[in-house]
């Protein structure tokens, strides 16, 4: 019997971008040794509350996954061996399994891959403007506010010194 599983980690947010990407995938790996991945959702660089190991900055990475009841204590064991995460956290998900709202990880992926099979289609005279476009002409004329004044005569009101 499977169950629904979250497990947020945090990787140190010095690290270049190929080089955390790698980090990532190492991460994934493990994960997915033992357990299927369903969405990844990368919340990115933060600040974190602490230095941890002298690091101020973490990059945070949330996992969706479904997995047996045994698999979280190996998962745990093997990310706690694993020096590039700083912290990590495993809990049985409850409720919406993915956040809705959000372009996660996996669509990411997904449509980059479709963008790339996709055939380019390029229309002609399409970097051209258009002749009979009508050119937009800014007014002078001064913008009126709700209450009737113009903005030019509106009176600036001293700040309260308190």
């Amino acid at each position: 019997m499977t169950k629904k599983y979250e497990l947020i980690y945090v990787l140190n947010g010095t690290l270049q971008a190929n080089e955390l990407r790698a980090q990532m995938e190492r991460v994934h790996g493990i994960v997915e040794a033992s357990a299927e991945i369903v969405d990844i959702v990368e919340w990115g660089r933060r600040r974190l509350a602490y230095e941890i190991q002298d690091i101020r900055e973490g990059y945070y990475v949330l996992v969706y996954f479904n997995a047996d009841p045994e698999a979280p204590r190996e998962i745990e064991r093997l990310l706690r061996i694993y020096d590039p995460v700083l912290r990590f956290l495993i809990v049985v998900a409850e409720g919406n399994f993915v956040p809705t709202g959000r372009r996660t990880l996996l669509e990411e992926e997904a449509a980059a891959k479709e963008a790339e099979s996709a055939p380019a289609e390029v229309e002609e005279g399409a970097d051209e403007p258009e002749a009979d476009a009508p050119e937009e002409v800014a007014s002078e004329e001064p913008v009126e506010t709700e209450a009737g004044q113009n903005m030019e005569e509106v009176p600036e009101t001293p700040a309260d010194e308190s």
